[in-house]
């Protein structure tokens, strides 16, 4: 790896450069695309609005959002010192994206060298990979879990060679912790690393990593004393039903394929191209055993005498059994295997992705003219990144288009969360939910629907949301004559047009699949 004044000097710059373009290009973005939030956007914005902290907290273990409290309580404090402004607060998330790409740049660059080749290969890498736009703006904790995970991934590479160092121990224990108090997933990608050191034990015997395991136990400990009674009533939201859906074979190929840069993510969801998520898998797998293997047959030492090599070995055998392991819990348990959860895998896959590229070509100079030309390749990928985010918008506000405009003061009754609670924000229609347990746990139904029924319950109890309406309040006298936005994967209306309480009286045809509008009265 070169150390020289000039490298270093390189390496900086470039970190600088690419989390800068990041940052300026996607935040510009936010002003030329509809500003909506989807669902969880919504609930995240009701939480970190509240103007009480502590019922902030107490709200955000009553179900209204399913993981731990650091990306809530960290960016409630900024927020409510600078702006609530949903631009300001999808900034901040593209911040923490940039912020992370940047450091693992750094780190990428230092362990294999070649600064500009690698920035080049970084660009192209997250300019072509969907699930990055899909994330990187939203008012989530992902971007922060994005971040915190990559720190972690780079604090863990030195244990590799010097496990019992104490520093690096008690950062390990540090980042690790902030990861799965971040975002419930990072419990799989614990305990993929802690199987990884637990590999290297076994292949070398050698005593210090039984400390590697100790700040992997502390980690899941430090989770379990600050988290697990909260965490237990946060599941709640879940059941009887994970909304989830349980992966297939060709939708776990789908869900890691989406890690992976693609030419077009839009052509491969058609059916005559749905073999391609399963043919990059399978490439970036077969490219990591074919580098893996040979060095991995020449000794423990000569892996762990190579950083670059080891980090490299750590990032696929992490990445695919992170990916491996919560498809497991997934078919056996509980639905899990979202792309977004194994987003820190991203990072694990650029990584990989620049350290074959030169395995492959380890003596290609890089051109002179390369350096004159970084300046115009910065300004094409940040117009490119621009027009990749601008165009991705995360809620189908298509059904706007077909609600009824006439009478304006008759309620309109969503059967789902993805549709009332990003309208009712916006306050573009009078948007009403109806909580009734009975149809949202009816067999059959949607799966998501009991999710839906425990989240937004807790949101009319805890914020008095009243376009929130409980089953006892659905009555004649309030609701004489509405509308209901009705879907064919949901059931709920239907209860009570069979039990003769609601007459529709007009149907209004849309043409969006599987839905329609109905004109009712209350009988």
């Amino acid at each position: 790896m070169p150390t020289d004044k000039l490298f270093e000097r390189q390496t900086t710059i470039f970190s600088f450069v690419l989390g800068l373009m990041l940052w300026l290009s996607l935040t510009a973005s936010l002003f030329f695309k509809p500003s909506w939030l989807w669902l969880d956007e919504v609930l995240s914005f009701i939480l970190l609005s509240d103007p009480s902290w502590a019922h902030m907290n107490d709200a955000l273990v009553a179900n209204i959002d399913a993981n731990p409290p650091l990306y809530f309580n960290l960016v409630w404090l900024v927020a409510n010192k600078v702006s609530l402004n949903p631009y300001f607060l999808r900034a901040l998330s593209v911040a923490f994206f940039s912020i992370a790409v940047a450091l693992f740049y750094r780190h990428t660059t230092r362990l294999v060298g070649s600064p500009i080749r690698n920035f080049v290969i970084f660009t192209l890498v997250i300019g072509l990979t969907y699930l990055n736009f899909l994330l990187l703006t939203q008012i989530r904790s992902y971007a922060l879990y994005l971040l915190l995970s990559g720190i972690y991934f780079i604090s863990i590479q030195p244990l590799i060679k010097n496990p019992a160092t104490p520093r690096l121990l008690a950062m390990h224990w540090l980042t690790g912790s902030a990861l799965i108090l971040t975002h419930n997933f990072g419990f799989f990608y614990i305990a993929a690393s802690l199987s990884f050191f637990a590999l290297l034990y076994l292949w070398s015997r050698r005593q210090a990593y039984w400390w590697v395991a100790l700040t992997h136990l502390l980690i899941f400990g430090t989770w379990f004393l600050l988290w697990y009674s909260n965490f237990k009533i946060q599941s709640l939201a879940g059941k009887p039903y994970s909304w989830i859906p349980d992966p297939t074979f060709l939708l776990s190929f789908q869900t890691i394929g989406e890690l992976i840069p693609t030419l077009s993510s839009r052509l491969e969801a058609s059916a005559f191209l749905s073999f391609l998520p399963v043919l990059r898998v399978g490439i970036v797998f077969a490219l990591f055993i074919y580098i893996a293997i040979p060095h991995q047959k020449q000794g423990y030492q000569h892996v762990t005498n190579n950083g670059a090599l080891s980090f490299y070995l750590f990032a696929g055998f992490v990445m695919f059994l992170t990916a491996l392991t919560s498809l497991v819990v997934s078919l056996t348990y509980l639905s899990v295997f979202l792309s977004r959860y194994q987003w820190p895998s991203h990072l694990l896959l650029l990584y990989q992705l620049v350290y074959a590229y030169h395995y492959f070509a380890p003596t290609l100079a890089t051109p002179p003219y390369m350096t004159r030309v970084v300046p115009l390749y910065v300004g094409l990928m940040m117009g490119f990144i621009f027009y990749q985010n601008r165009k991705l918008v995360n809620f189908p506000s298509g059904i706007l288009n077909y609600l009824p405009t006439t009478k304006a003061t008759y309620p309109i009754f969503f059967e789902s969360a993805d549709y009332f609670l990003p309208i009712w924000h916006h306050q573009v229609a009078n948007a009403r939910y109806l909580l009734h347990r009975k149809t949202a746990l009816t067999k059959g139904n949607r799966k998501s629907s009991s999710t839906d029924y425990n989240i937004l319950k807790s949101v009319r109890e805890k914020y008095n949301v009243k376009s929130i309406v409980w089953s006892t309040e659905f009555t004649k006298q309030q609701y004489p004559h509405f509308y209901v936005v009705d879907e064919a994967s949901r059931y709920q209306i239907e209860y009570f047009i069979a039990t003769h309480r609601v007459k529709v009286v007009r149907i209004i045809p849309v043409p969006i699949a599987g839905h329609r509008i109905l004109d009712c009265v209350y009988l």
